[in-house]
């Protein structure tokens, strides 16, 4: 197999998705989450069946972090996906925020 530059993204998910997980946050008293891009072993690789950022977000890249508030998203990348992250999200849900510059714990 040979390596593409094919975006593997998709921003159409992020809205519905959002919009679930924010019905889960409300039903359960909860004021957000936060969807890493490891898996549950906190592994570098993630099998597809655990890629959960892509799933709720729509991000491809290998490294960035997601909290959903009740009225707000941020995406956390870094440096190498400030592209593909523009065209992989919503930007009409997440706001994108550096990983490295601004980190969720300092945020």
């Amino acid at each position: 197999m040979f390596q593409t530059f094919d975006s593997a993204g998709d921003p159409a998910v992020g809205k519905p998705r959002v919009a679930l997980l924010r019905q889960w946050l409300a039903a359960n008293g909860l004021d957000g989450f936060i969807v890493p891009r490891a898996d549950e072993h906190q592994g570098e690789y993630v099998a597809d069946r655990s890629a959960r950022l892509k799933w709720l977000t729509g991000f491809s890249g290998s490294a960035g972090v997601a909290i959903v508030l009740g009225d707000r998203a941020f995406m956390f990348v870094d440096g190498r996906y400030t592209l593909q992250v523009r065209q992989e999200v919503d930007l009409d849900i997440f706001s994108i925020e550096s990983l490295v510059d601004n980190p969720p714990p300092t945020w």
